[in-house]
């Protein structure tokens, strides 16, 4: 299952006022590979961190992105996206997990990583139980998930295609446990949003495991 999830990867903050809501994203960027040191916390170098808000008045959200290494280079080129949710924790395990891959000889083609992170001034188990589920549960909150999918897609896509050379034919959702079910969501309610969808282990709330669905065929390698 790893292999999958590493396979897929081929194809794929910043303070603001209290008016985040209706302002235009902004960002944070670290591109130093050293560490300020002094006790100070770890950035990840090389990443840039961007406040996304619904156009629809609802939470705003941060995106974090890794540019692939040749992206300065290259200017005519453009680049396959994987989106991954939970971006805490997913955004810098699979970034590092991809560039270790490449160390000695490419092994994972190059992509941009956007990493989708919770609501901002939300605890990150409220703000997924609420963003990545499809229907309300009593006594808990859950069912934003049509919600976050409209953000997702009005909002999110539109962002990283216009300010990155993105290639909106090669988009992949990863999702685990409730980011899981978010892409299973969308997959079943909306297969066009993305070219591939992965979800590790099976998607919570439901009793089969599936690995991917890709959408549409894919380039070379990405599904070995």
């Amino acid at each position: 299952m790893l292999a999958n999830v590493v396979a897929l990867t081929l194809a794929a903050g910043c303070d603001q006022s209290a008016d985040a809501r209706s302002a235009a994203p902004s960002a944070s960027v670290q591109t130093d590979q050293s560490q300020t040191g002094m006790g100070e916390p770890y950035q990840l170098a090389g990443t840039e961190v961007w406040n996304v808000p619904d156009k629809l008045d609802g939470p705003t959200y941060q995106v974090y992105v890794a540019l692939p290494p040749s992206y300065d280079a290259s200017p005519n080129r453009t680049y396959p996206v994987l989106y991954v949710t939970d971006a805490h924790y997913a955004f810098p395990l699979i970034r590092q997990f991809a560039r270790r891959m490449n160390v000695d000889s490419p092994v994972i083609a190059e992509h941009i990583l956007v990493g989708l992170a919770y609501a901002l001034g939300e605890e990150g188990n409220a703000s997924r139980r609420l963003d990545y589920t499809p229907t309300p549960t009593p006594n808990r909150i859950s069912g934003g998930g049509p919600a976050y999918q409209a953000w997702l897609k009005g909002s999110v896509l539109p962002f990283i295609e216009n300010k990155y050379r993105a290639d909106a034919r090669q988009r992949v959702l990863l999702g685990h446990s409730y980011g899981g079910l978010l892409a299973a969501q969308v997959l079943f309610s909306d297969p066009e949003t993305f070219s591939g969808y992965v979800w590790v282990a099976r998607p919570s709330g439901t009793t089969t495991t599936i690995c991917s669905a890709p959408r549409l065929p894919m380039p070379p390698n990405m599904m070995t």
